[in-house]
């Protein structure tokens, strides 16, 4: 992991808080997402987490998001995103959310704490889990393929179609980031793979229509600086190109 001293110090502190927390029940923590595709920029990215765990209790799962929030335990990224599975419920996933709890904690983040998906979106974990299969990478634990099957990629293609609809859904709220997941989106189609979204903006700036390459260039140029003053982008612009983006992932566009 391409992560400073003080990212990886923190990804020990949580580990050991958990734990204090699980005790032996504790089965293992993966890195996903930047992390875990070497991808982390600090002042930008997140820090990414799965961790599995045998029967945790709601008592359990009350203490852990109250033990890994940021007044607790200072995380020294942008935030922390943080979800944690029931091993037994892990391993009868295929693309639902299926968490026992998903926290979101640090400077700037908006703290969420939820125990169950309710109406919200449930692609990020399917796609989550992907990504930490195909990277293989281990903070404490078992390997993760050990615990989870891996989707066929037709089943996680669907819901990487319908994280671009969401986000196209919302092109205000969610900036560059959007036009990066298209990016990262279509070379996941293209290459059934993944890769960091700086990387796929620079693969789909020559595998895109030239209509949309100063679109894409600007997103990475806005990517490049800290979140707080990031993310601005066309958007008209970006909706089209989500809009391509899905019209490709859905088999119905041509170059």
């Amino acid at each position: 992991m391409k992560i400073r001293l003080a990212e990886a110090d923190y990804l020990s502190a949580v580990i050991v808080r958990l734990r204090e927390l699980l005790g032996d029940r504790l089965i293992g923590v993966y890195p996903t997402g930047s992390v875990a595709l070497d991808g982390y920029r600090p002042g930008r990215s997140d820090l990414d987490l799965i961790a599995v765990a045998e029967q945790p209790t709601p008592t359990e799962v009350a203490g852990i998001a109250a033990g890994l929030a940021h007044d607790a335990l200072p995380c020294p990224a942008t935030g922390l995103e943080f979800v944690l599975y029931d091993r037994a419920t892990l391993g009868r996933l295929t693309t639902e959310a299926g968490f026992a709890l998903n926290l979101n904690t640090g400077r700037e983040l908006p703290p969420k704490v939820e125990t169950s998906a309710g109406d919200g979106p449930r692609f990020w974990y399917p796609i989550d889990r992907d990504i930490t299969h195909q990277q293989g990478q281990v903070l404490t634990g078992p390997d993760f393929g050990s615990l989870a099957a891996r989707q066929p990629f037709p089943a996680i293609l669907d819901v990487v179609t319908e994280s671009v609809a969401a986000h196209l859904a919302a092109l205000t709220e969610h900036g560059d980031n959007a036009v990066l997941n298209g990016c990262r989106s279509l070379r996941f189609h293209a290459e059934r793979r993944w890769t960091t979204k700086p990387d796929a903006a620079t693969w789909a700036s020559t595998h895109a229509p030239p209509r949309f390459a100063a679109l894409i260039s600007a997103a990475l140029e806005s990517f490049g600086r800290d979140r707080a003053v990031g993310h601005v982008v066309a958007v008209d612009r970006a909706g089209e190109f989500l809009g391509y983006v899905l019209d490709r992932l859905r088999g119905s566009a041509s170059s």
